[in-house]
């Protein structure tokens, strides 16, 4: 058992949440939200930050949607955000270097 601070299981919740994926459970986010509630060494932090500016740029990109006229409804924010954490993971290559997070070159 590798407990946290809290007493949580952490290999017992990262291998949860690995066969939740390959099951397709959608209830893996249960597991990973656990981890990242775990977090107290800040080990997501970088991924937070190239999910940070894919979000300031999708924000900037609706607030021109709106100003063009398209009506808030209208933005999917459920599927955006899913979008976001997958161009987020695609972005994040594990190695903080210099520049915008997760477009470091």
């Amino acid at each position: 058992m590798l407990p946290d601070e809290k007493g949580l299981d952490i290999a017992a919740e990262a291998k949860a949440l690995a066969e939740a994926i390959v099951r397709g459970d959608p209830r893996a986010s249960v597991h990973l939200a656990r981890l990242i509630e775990a977090d107290h060494k800040g080990i997501f932090r970088p991924f937070a930050e190239a999910m940070g500016a894919r979000i300031k740029d999708h924000v900037v990109r609706c607030c021109q949607l709106c100003a063009e006229g398209t009506p808030v409804e209208d933005l999917d924010i459920q599927d955006e955000t899913y979008h976001l954490m997958k161009m987020s993971a695609i972005d994040w290559d594990g190695l903080p270097a210099k520049g915008r997070p997760g477009e470091e070159g």
